[in-house]
């Protein structure tokens, strides 16, 4: 089996990105939530070079004369929903982060009205 230059290129750089994901992980740079669709877009190059002829016959199956535009489609669909689903992630911690900075500020009112109380309370020296 022969190699285009292409084929070698998109191995490598999915090679050394998916090499960088695992290493992101296996720091803890990179949540739970978040490491599996960074895993996926690194491995992603690898499996469209890899196998390039059966994306052929489907990229002519709809009449995609230029075989490489289906992997390009392809390739902005994947960012696409990687982009939403790091959004909606990115939304749901947002809405956890305010909430918890009210509960914070509830909080910080009680312990301020529990000291005052303590203050009047308090026999004066």
């Amino acid at each position: 089996m022969r190699f285009e230059p292409y084929q070698l290129v998109a191995l490598v750089a999915s090679t050394v990105a998916t090499a960088l994901v695992v290493e992101l992980i296996r720091r803890r740079r990179i949540q739970q939530v978040l490491w599996l669709p960074w895993l996926g877009a690194a491995l992603f190059p690898a499996v469209l070079g890899g196998w390039i002829h059966p994306w052929a016959a489907v990229a002519k199956w709809f009449g995609i004369v230029y075989e490489p535009l289906l992997l390009v489609a392809l390739a902005a669909l994947l960012s696409f929903a990687m982009l939403l689903y790091l959004t909606v992630v990115v939304s749901g911690l947002i809405q956890k982060n305010l909430r918890l900075a009210q509960e914070l500020a509830l909080l910080r009112s009680k312990l301020d009205e529990y000291e005052v109380g303590q203050r009047r309370s308090a026999p004066p020296p």
